[in-house]
């Protein structure tokens, strides 16, 4: 048994999917492990015994209005498992004239896989997309039209569909983009052309007499990486034909396997180690702004949605993939008191208490208390005095007596700070890249007006947060300093530091 355990199905939107292929009923098999008609996308993980800290997801090809899903599928899980990596197997929906939902799901997949990535003791950003076939193309899609965290780190095809151009693979086209594509449209997702610079490392297999998709869409995207001076490796074998995938009948499957293997061992590279929290800010680059999130349900419950953040949950978010174990668990305990949900005020609203709460459970250091002598008393209090603007507190007195509570016995604590005079443009040697920083404010019964990670780019202390102005998450254009002193309500700084940095 390679295996860690039995796999694991999870269900990759358990709120249902943000868009439809239009294709209702039940999922279909139309033959023994070919499935039709997904409406309940799904991937299947399993976990390598011994893990070295890959994980794979497989997108198993079928024209994309069918999944083969044993040879293109699971049957390749134990020999993965055997080497160490996690692998998964990605059960997409059709698109049914619908480019956009099977790229979805396999975006959904490469979150789900990062948000667990702890858990199943892989590194996050060692994380590759695979497929055969129309699978191919799939993964070949998230490799080139990937945003933000869902960027793989490698890719494997086989014997893949990737353009929409003249030597299509008809069906695959007519499934994905209808029978009257327009020109955009053939142009976006024909993949040989999104290829950068910064398109992940890529393993290509196929046989030279495939009759089904034109070898040259492999050989074309393989020469479109190397254009662009991606790292890829091909192996194109004399016979074979289509469909080949884990199959014993495969002449040459002794020869892809080992290959395989041998690449990912030696010829993947990734980069070396950078401060993680840094590492997986900079991921979230460009993700929208929305103020809110977490107040939408009735009854207080951890809330994940990565896809759109605030200033304090983009901090969040980050923290609890950088300290590695459970990503939920992490989260739980950032963003409630004493890791303890107990309702809304159980909630870290203040941000001086979300940073006492860190420091006491052990995964936050203040550095500010240790290079600034500087201190302030804080007085909170505007939660409970403005309870009108919060929906959880506008209707229960009882909420707001808890949180004026929580305010009085955070109010009159000594905190050390940096005021702005004294934070010049090149930062401080004290303050490292990948380090929090609060915000303080004189905004009457507030603490911190703003958080963000602090980035150092071209020798000056700049903020990586999520902005409202700008809607998303950026890197400030101005150094800190500047932008402290364009907002006359922000004081100065507080700096914290992640202190535990388990499995990254």
């Amino acid at each position: 048994m390679v295996f860690a355990q039995q796999p694991v199905e999870l269900v990759l939107w358990p709120d249902g999917a943000p868009n439809s292929n239009g294709l209702t009923g039940e999922e279909q098999e139309l033959q023994p492990n070919r499935i039709s008609n997904v409406t309940h996308p799904t991937l299947t993980v399993y976990r390598a015994a011994k893990s070295n800290g890959m994980a794979i997801i497989m997108c198993p090809g079928g024209g994309y209005s069918r999944l083969a899903m044993d040879h293109e599928g699971h049957d390749m899980a134990s020999w993965f498992c055997g080497q160490g990596i996690t692998y998964a197997v990605l059960k997409y929906r059709m698109p049914n004239g619908h480019g956009e939902v099977p790229l979805s799901d396999a975006k959904q997949a490469i979150r789900l896989v990062r948000q667990h990535a702890g858990e199943w003791q892989i590194d996050p950003y060692k994380v590759g997309i695979m497929g055969a076939s129309a699978g191919g193309h799939l993964a070949s899609t998230l490799a080139t039209c990937y945003d933000n965290e869902i960027r793989p780190d490698f890719q494997i095809l086989l014997y893949p569909v990737v353009t929409m151009q003249q030597n299509t693979h008809g069906g695959s086209r007519t499934a994905l983009l209808g029978k009257n594509p327009t020109a955009e449209e053939i142009r976006r997702f024909s993949n040989e052309l999104q290829v950068t610079a910064d398109t992940p490392q890529a393993f290509i297999a196929l046989s030279s007499d495939d009759g089904s998709v034109p070898p040259s869409n492999g050989v074309n995207y393989y020469l479109a990486l190397q254009k662009n001076n991606v790292p890829a490796s091909l192996h194109i074998y004399p016979t074979g034909g289509h469909g080949w995938g884990y199959r014993d009948n495969f002449t040459y499957k002794k020869e892809w396997t080992q290959e395989l293997e041998k690449w990912l061992k030696e010829g993947v590279v990734f980069p070396k180690e950078s401060n993680p929290v840094l590492r997986i800010g900079t991921g979230y680059l460009g993700t929208k702004y929305v103020a809110n999130t977490l107040d939408g349900e009735k009854e207080e419950k951890l809330i994940v949605q990565t896809q759109t953040v605030d200033c304090l949950t983009f901090i969040e978010y980050v923290l609890a993939q950088a300290l590695g174990s459970s990503f939920t668990d992490n989260l739980q305990k950032i963003r409630y008191r004493d890791g303890i949900i107990d309702g809304y005020p159980s909630r870290l609203h203040y941000t001086s208490d979300w940073i006492e709460n860190g420091v006491r459970q052990g995964f936050l250091t203040d550095v500010t208390a240790a290079h600034s002598s500087q201190t302030m008393k804080l007085a909170v209090s505007y939660m409970s005095t403005h309870a009108n603007q919060y929906k959880q507190l506008a209707g229960s007195p009882e909420n707001v007596k808890r949180m004026a509570g929580y305010e009085k016995a955070l109010s009159g604590k000594q905190v050390h700070w940096l005021p702005k005079a004294k934070l010049p443009d090149a930062g401080l040697p004290w303050i490292e890249a990948g380090d929090l920083i609060a915000i303080t404010t004189n905004q009457q019964g507030l603490d911190i007006a703003h958080v963000g990670i602090a980035d150092y780019q071209d020798g000056k202390l700049h903020l990586l947060h999520a902005s409202s102005s700008l809607g998303k998450v950026v890197i400030s254009d101005e150094p800190l300093s500047r932008m402290l002193s364009n907002h006359k309500s922000w004081t100065g700084i507080r700096v914290v530091r992640m202190s535990h940095t388990k499995n990254n």
